[in-house]
């Protein structure tokens, strides 16, 4: 009987895994901030997982170029989609081996994108710029993290 329970509980840790990851791609991966104090002007903008950007001022209209990490973005959509469904759909076995891969993909996608965004800050030209990783992109290895982790305890307690 306490099988069942670990088992349930692990399909719910890759059900919350699958959901954090869904809900990190619409957040901020990559951010940008530029301020010219002795103009009074200031310029931010941000990038989410799938290359959408908001912002405003200069900062913005630099920015109209596609971003690399759009594939990697869609990837991770679909990895935490398919984590959920492997929840309900699959068989126990099979469900344990798709959430820990599922999740094992999903951190590798989070960080190859957190060691490809580089940092800047410091003065150019008498504006102040900061510039990084977004804390959506956290999110997903802690998506992934989650995701992979229920996997792989449920492989361990169907073996027990």
């Amino acid at each position: 009987m306490a099988s069942k329970n670990i088992i349930g509980d692990c399909k719910n840790l890759g059900i919350a895994g699958g959901i954090l990851s869904i809900i990190s791609v619409f957040l901020p991966w990559y951010s940008a901030s530029a301020k010219a104090e002795a103009l009074g002007v200031s310029s931010s903008f941000s990038v989410n997982g799938l290359g959408w950007k908001s912002g405003e001022g200069v900062l913005l209209g630099l920015a109209s170029g596609n971003a690399n990490w759009e594939f990697q973005g869609i990837g991770v959509l679909a990895l935490g989609i398919a984590c959920i469904m492997a929840a309900f759909v699959l068989k126990e076995k099979i469900q344990s081996l798709v959430m820990l891969a599922c999740g094992l993909l999903i951190i590798g996608g989070g960080m190859v994108n957190l060691q490809s965004i580089g940092s800047l800050s410091g003065t150019i030209l008498g504006m102040t710029m900061q510039s990084g990783t977004g804390y959506g992109l956290y999110i997903v290895v802690l998506g992934g993290a989650v995701a992979a982790g229920g996997g792989l305890l449920s492989w361990r307690g169907l073996n027990n």
